[in-house]
């Protein structure tokens, strides 16, 4: 803990230093996106959309961007800040983190499963999500913000440009270009519960190099969630059970004996601390010589990650020992790469990209159970690798037609959940001394085990064409192959049509198909693996029209979206036997399958207005319907209704306020959710952020922020991840200290929160 402050605080000193020679530079982009009107964002060159820059207008898809602007004038801490305010995402839980996982989120109602397989994260164009167990991540303070430029959020299949887990849609961060932009930026935080966070970039050049550095460090104790909503009791002050169902001492293992804390109180609430670290930095060599043949870009790059988080509500408080210190989670992420652009004409630039990723789920990952084996750790550990190699050839006008052709090679070792009972295990290896299941069956505690390491080979190649049919419409279209050893081959189309019906009025139909290979979690859990799952499918055609009106001092952006999506063989948690009554027990009988087919339909409406830049403003609505597995059911876990809605007003020069809402109508729970009957209550939540931007002192920009999470301290919880099946009234010390289901029915969120946070740049 202390070497990771110190790493940061001398990483910032740096920072500071670094500039004194430098007082008077100018952060070029900074103030070039605090100037952006409406109409200039509307220009911005999105490339997540394709694999060709192209202006947000005239992109191929439902993309939204979020600027470096809107993070610090909403005071945007984490990817769950900001997927709150936009359209078509259901969230389970806000502040306490997701357990051993990394999100239970959803994404126009496909998601879900745990860690939200179905959402593809990327970093300046890295896939982030879990190499073996396909997590999106990162979504908490483990992400850097301070080098951002912006945001992507593409909706919709993307597997025709990324492959993989471009499933439901597409989330993807772009730092600042390292080539245009100078000064220095920090900011330092702190809040309610013990929270604190320091965030900085710096920027340097070494005659054409240009090196940025960006780095965080967040520290929060927590409430213990003793100040969170529980109007059930999940997580009150519950008595150990008299008896305990398995356990070992000194004669071997034991069933149903006395249990060593009876009449003892276990505590309330659940441990939802959190430690998390960041850095990431790049060198940059570009050519000055930009339109002669020859090197255009070498790029050197890094990003890694730590976060040791405790498991917050993810499991009942009288299941698990949720008070406990082994009740937390300890994961790491890390890339690194190289970029190197040729140009053999201004037609013809190839690029290459090699790069290495790594995640690290560390040993000391884990809990104890309350009514079985009370005094040992349940712990996880895995560690899985990837390799790759990527070139992509650009050719522009070509018959009049950009083109973009690619190929990727790719190899990963992926390592499933090594499970253990009794000591943490030392190292990475993909074994245990003290195998889970073994001692689970009574064969003792310290039985050896293997697990096994898959060496996964991955090709791709894919093309994409853009060109104009005449002046008002143009099209994209693109194909990609994607070949596993483990599933075979799978090809994916893309088609759009955009039609520009004046110079303020654009209207777009999408037609795209993605794919999800099951991950090895799925394949291999401890007992809800399924060895037989086939890939996921989805195939979604969209109508979008985009629409921006201006007059004088008023500016008028004006985005709608109707979407039909169709999803066959949807991989999910199989709860029902097969007269579809429930069954819960942790064993055999419950399992990840294949399911039927699925329909998935909803519109979006997203506006923004601004007024001669002093006040801004911006509502969204999203509608989301669908039959999932041929029955016409609510989608689960999402919100039939959703409104978001925002206003920024700059009262004075150096004062601004700017207030936020989320409105969730109508919230679906499944019908196993022993706490709500199909539906929780609507609910509304206000967030607000005061400013005073750009005081000066010293030559030194500071804009000091209050910010106030849920303005009007609400109770409320959050529809329980998967089945939600966690019946507390069933729990009984002396008869059943094991009810059925693990899961509660909600996950408790807090109250108001305050935090003060000071921006800094020089």
């Amino acid at each position: 803990m202390a070497s990771r402050i110190n790493f940061l605080s001398v990483a910032i000193l740096l920072a500071i230093s670094a500039q004194a020679n430098h007082a008077d530079a100018i952060d070029y982009d900074l103030e070039s996106l605090q100037a952006l009107s409406l109409k200039d964002l509307l220009n911005v060159q999105v490339q997540t959309a394709s694999r060709k820059k192209r202006s947000l207008l005239d992109a191929p898809a439902n993309i939204k961007i979020v600027t470096a602007e809107q993070i610090k004038q909403r005071g945007y801490q984490n990817l769950i800040d900001i997927l709150r305010d936009v359209p078509g995402f259901d969230f389970s839980n806000h502040y306490d983190g997701a357990g051993e996982y990394t999100s239970h989120s959803i994404n126009r109602g496909i998601g879900g499963t745990p860690g939200n397989v179905q959402l593809l994260i990327m970093i300046d164009g890295i896939v982030q999500n879990h190499i073996a167990f396909n997590w999106s991540q990162p979504w908490g303070n483990q992400q850097i913000l301070a080098d951002i430029e912006r945001i992507e959020i593409v909706q919709g299949p993307g597997s025709a440009s990324y492959g993989a887990n471009a499933y439901s849609g597409v989330v993807h961060f772009i730092t600042k270009s390292a080539a245009n932009t100078s000064g220095q930026r920090m900011s330092l935080l702190a809040g309610e519960h013990g929270t604190q966070s320091a965030q900085f970039m710096l920027n340097h050049q070494l005659s054409e190099l240009r090196l940025q550095l960006a780095g965080r460090y967040f520290k929060r104790d927590g409430d213990s969630g003793l100040e969170s909503y529980d109007p059930a009791g999940y997580f009150a002050n519950h008595l150990f059970p008299n008896y305990q169902l398995q356990s070992y001492n000194a004669n071997g293992y034991t069933t149903n004996t006395p249990h060593p804390f009876a009449n003892q109180y276990q505590g309330a609430g659940f441990n939802n601390q959190s430690d998390d670290s960041a850095l990431r930095g790049k060198l940059v060599w570009q050519n000055p010589h930009q339109y002669k043949r020859g090197i255009q870009l070498i790029k050197v790059g890094f990003n890694t990650w730590q976060q040791e988080q405790g498991l917050g509500s993810y499991v009942t408080g009288f299941e698990y020992q949720t008070r406990d210190a082994s009740y937390k989670k300890n994961q790491s992420a890390q890339h690194y790469y190289l970029d190197f652009d040729y140009q053999y004409s201004p037609e013809l630039i190839l690029q290459t990209r090699i790069w290495q990723r790594e995640n690290e789920q560390k040993p000391d990952t884990g809990f104890k159970y309350s009514y079985r084996f009370v005094d040992l750790i349940k712990s996880y550990h895995s560690v899985s690798e990837q390799r790759a190699f990527e070139q992509q050839l650009n050719i522009s006008k070509l018959y009049d037609i950009d083109w973009q052709i690619g190929y990727r090679l790719m190899r990963s070792k992926k390592m499933g959940q090594v499970v253990s009972l009794g000591d943490y295990q030392i190292g990475q290896q993909a074994s245990t001394s003290s195998d889970w299941l073994a001692a689970e069956a009574g064969l003792g505690l310290n039985v050896y085990s293997e697990y096994p390491l898959e060496h996964v080979d991955e090709q791709a190649v894919y093309i994409e064409a853009q060109g104009y049919l005449n002046d008002r419409l143009n099209y994209t279209l693109g194909m990609r192959y994607d070949h596993s050893d483990a599933y075979g081959g799978t090809t994916n189309p893309r088609a759009a049509i955009n039609y520009n019906a004046s110079q303020s009025l654009v209207f777009k139909l999408l037609y795209g198909q993605a794919f999800r290979e099951p991950s090895i979690f799925e394949l291999n859990d401890e007992f809800r693996g399924n060895p037989n799952l086939k890939p996921e499918q989805v195939r979604t055609t969209e109508l979008v029209s985009h629409y921006f009106y201006e007059q004088q001092k008023h500016q008028l952006d004006i985005k709608t979206a109707l979407y039909y999506s169709q999803e066959d063989n949807r991989i999910r948690l199989d709860i029902s036997d097969e007269n579809n009554n429930f069954r819960y027990d942790t064993s055999s009988t419950v399992s990840y399958e294949n399911a039927k087919h699925s329909d998935y339909w909803g519109v979006t409406l997203d506006t923004s207005y601004t007024y001669n830049q002093n006040i801004s403003a911006y509502f969204n609505y999203h509608y989301s319907d669908g039959d999932q597995d041929l029955a016409a059911n609510a989608l689960n876990h999402t919100t039939d209704h959703k409104i978001n809605w925002g206003i920024n007003y700059r009262v004075m020069p150096n004062l601004t306020i700017d207030l936020r809402a989320n409105h969730l109508i109508n919230r679906n729970a499944p019908t196993s959710n022993a706490y709500f009957d199909k539906h929780a209550p609507s609910l509304s939540l206000y967030n607000l952020v005061l400013s005073a931007p750009n005081l000066t002192i010293s030559g030194i920009n500071l804009t000091p922020q209050l910010i106030v999470k849920n303005l009007f301290d609400k109770q409320y919880t959050l529809v329980g991840r998967q089945d939600g099946a966690s019946d507390i009234n069933e729990y009984d010390i002396e008869r059943n200290a094991d009810p059925q289901g693990f899961t509660p029915a909600y996950h408790p969120q807090m109250g108001r929160t305050l935090a003060l946070q000071v921006l800094v740049s020089f």
